[in-house]
């Protein structure tokens, strides 16, 4: 078996006099500030997965669509279904 030497520990200097030392000890605490995920801040409360086959044009015009306005793909769906349900009186 091999015999390795010890690894030398690097001391560190001693430390600065209390005369020295910053007074920081004595000021108040700051709490810290709230974190904020950016996904609670995207969080919709939709929870269940829609999947559907379409034709690549189609997906490729919604996508298009959705993009130039501003708005994501759920929400195009919920909107399209809405306008769907209210054109046919249901």
């Amino acid at each position: 078996m091999a015999n390795f030497p010890k690894p030398s520990r690097n001391k560190l200097p001693p430390p600065p006099p209390p005369t020295e030392a910053t007074d920081n000890l004595s000021q108040p605490e700051h709490a810290p500030g709230t974190f904020v995920d950016g996904r609670t801040l995207r969080a919709t409360g939709r929870t269940t997965q829609f999947t559907t086959r379409i034709t690549e044009e189609l997906q490729r015009d919604i996508k298009v669509w959705t993009a130039q306005n501003g708005m994501k793909l759920n929400d195009f769906v919920e909107r399209a279904f809405q306008a769907l349900k209210k054109e046919m009186g249901n």
